[in-house]
């Protein structure tokens, strides 16, 4: 019963349940129109590939590891990056709800916090929501127990290229030269190249949120439709990064 509960999911829920309607649709089209039965086999093929675990993890693995976390880091400051918040979500400190890749990145600046002690800058503005990512970033981390006073806000950035050069200007009103880059992993890449294009010239980049190991084994289940959200990340990170480079 296992295996079979293992073998069968998959195909119930999405995306797998419309690689299983698209077979279905090619089995019934068989024997009448062969034409659309191969369209709708296509299909599933596409979908199926698309849902696989493996596809997704050599898209991601490719951009997450660009850079390492490193084992020691001298820095003025920590600029940590927001990724969205769920507005409406239960938020017992008050704010609205961090989105998991906010809470991932606040988490790690908070440990860095933790290690070194250093102020913290977190950058994001309102972006898809009427609220600051920044400020909701803040709370958190004030929950979490570090002080107020040592958490700097820039709440106007909309995208990476407005997070480094705002980051930029509050950076160099506080006079922090050094400062220790967090976002996720696979994001790093891009936000990277756009400090550096903002005029920071000693930044140690420190990623979080690794969803690839650097050595994986194939299983069987690696054969069975999984979710289209990493080959989605590596798309869209990929698009960024050409359309960072091609319009500044």
């Amino acid at each position: 019963m296992f295996f079979i509960k293992k073998l069968l999911t998959p195909f119930l829920v999405p995306p797998g349940i419309f690689v299983a309607f698209a077979l279905c649709m090619a089995a019934v089209r068989s024997g009448k129109d062969k034409a659309r039965a191969r369209f709708w086999a296509a299909l599933a093929l596409l979908l199926w590939g698309a849902a696989l675990p493996p596809l997704g993890t050599m898209a991601l693995s490719g951009l997450e590891y660009a850079y390492l976390p490193p084992s020691r880091a001298e820095a003025d400051a920590i600029v940590v990056l927001s990724g969205g918040v769920r507005e409406g979500a239960p938020e017992p400190f008050g704010g609205p709800a961090l989105s998991d890749v906010s809470a991932e990145r606040a988490t790690e600046a908070f440990r860095i916090y933790r290690k070194l002690g250093l102020p913290l800058v977190v950058t994001g503005g309102a972006v898809f929501s009427g609220s600051s990512e920044a400020a909701a970033m803040k709370s958190y981390l004030v929950s979490l127990g570090v002080p107020e006073r040592m958490v700097f806000t820039e709440e106007k950035a909309r995208d990476t290229a407005e997070n480094a050069r705002f980051s930029k200007r509050l950076c160099d009103e506080k006079g922090f030269k050094r400062v220790i880059l967090v976002t996720s992993a696979y994001h790093m890449r891009r936000a990277v190249w756009s400090f550096e294009r903002a005029g920071f010239t000693a930044l140690v980049p420190w990623p979080s949120g690794y969803r690839t190991a650097p050595e994986w084994r194939w299983h069987w289940t690696d054969c069975l439709p999984g979710s289209f959200d990493p080959l989605r990340m590596a798309v869209q990170e990929r698009i960024g990064l050409l359309f960072y480079r091609s319009s500044m």
